[in-house]
């Protein structure tokens, strides 16, 4: 019975020392695909929200605009690598508005490095609308919940502000 657990115990140690080492690069990449996924799926949920929480306030819309080209380009001469960054912004119209008067339009950006604009900000952009401000919300480049590409476009301070900055 001692020889059949020794045999059963070196066979085992054998197996194993046999098979292939995980590759933990390829398995933190997959994680990392997973969590811009579920970002997307976050945003998704979140835009549904901002319906919800403020159309008896506001008129909400999410239009695309353009910021500078990329910052880093793999290959510079490729077809369209230097094309303006094409990203979303919210927009935030109080539901009563003269059309025949002029109002101040604050554009508001997102806190946080690679953030997002969320109905987090609910309370502040319904006492805008009460104020009757115009907001304007970029998601300017490095924002979550649009993709790796988009989020990998961050220049860390760069060319984001001029994302902002170029909001009409």
């Amino acid at each position: 019975m001692k020889k059949l657990f020794v045999l059963l115990t070196a066979f085992i140690a054998v197996s194993l020392a046999q098979e292939k080492p995980v590759d933990a690069k390829l398995i933190d990449s997959k994680f990392e695909a997973l969590n811009h996924r579920l970002d997307q799926l976050a945003k998704t949920i979140d835009d549904v929200l901002w319906y919800d929480r403020i159309s008896d306030v506001a008129n909400i819309d999410k239009v695309y605009i353009v910021g500078p080209p990329p910052a880093k380009v793999k290959n510079p001469t490729a077809m369209g690598a230097k094309n303006p960054v094409k990203f979303w912004s919210y927009v935030f119209i109080p539901q009563k508005l003269d059309r025949s008067k002029k109002y101040p339009l604050l554009v508001f950006p997102h806190g946080g490095v690679h953030a997002d604009f969320t109905t987090y900000y609910t309370h502040i952009i319904r006492e805008l609308m009460a104020q009757g401000y115009i907001v304007v919300a970029p998601e300017y480049r490095g924002s979550t919940g649009y993709g790796r590409a988009f989020y990998e476009q961050i220049d860390y301070g760069g060319l984001e502000i001029q994302d902002n900055h170029g909001c009409p």
